[in-house]
């Protein structure tokens, strides 16, 4: 089975910006020369997604050396932030900032993804489309602050693949190998 991984919509799902640099550079005699750097995303997030998505791709959804057909192309089409006030919020306004200083969570990050998984025959037509949801919530306070956003985007991502997981294997329009990986039927 053949695995993609739709960079692309994880690019825009993440809103982060690639860059693409070409400079021209002319050398002894005349001679120029072109040298061009390719895109990147530099969201740690969505860098964190596709290695999850990779991982479960090659070493979960299909076993190495079993003989597939079809392909499947997955992707995180939906991530959503949203902060909130908690009672933390109400104790370190009333302790002026102290209660802050102390350790006291000062709001919850609630983290939302989807996956999708789009699986094709080997005629490239579309068998079936599943997506998994994953939600993750983190206290944030004064010394957690510089990881809030990545740990419960891990959190969410493996609760998401454990969900499209789910409804992969129990899809009856897939064919299961081994009990360990799906591809669709001939």
């Amino acid at each position: 089975m053949e695995t993609f991984i739709n960079a692309d919509e994880i690019s825009a799902t993440y809103q982060t910006m690639g860059n693409l640099y070409t400079t021209e550079i002319i050398g002894l005699g005349e001679e120029t020369m072109e040298q061009t750097s390719s895109m990147y995303i530099s969201d740690v997030k969505a860098i964190d997604a596709f290695r999850f998505l990779k991982f479960y791709m090659e070493e979960q959804l299909v076993a190495p050396g079993e003989v597939t057909q079809g392909s499947v192309e997955m992707s995180v089409i939906y991530y959503h932030v949203k902060h909130r006030a908690n009672l933390g919020t109400a104790l370190v306004v009333l302790t002026l900032g102290i209660g802050g200083l102390l350790g006291i969570p000062f709001s919850t990050a609630i983290t939302n993804v989807e996956v999708e998984a789009t699986f094709f025959d080997e005629s490239n037509q579309l068998v079936t489309i599943h997506r998994g949801v994953g939600r993750a919530k983190m206290l944030e306070s004064l010394y957690n602050i510089g990881n809030s956003g990545r740990t419960p985007h891990q959190k969410a991502m493996r609760e998401a693949i454990e969900d499209l997981n789910g409804q992969i294997m129990t899809d009856p329009k897939l064919v299961f190998i081994s009990g360990s990986s799906a591809v669709p039927e001939p």
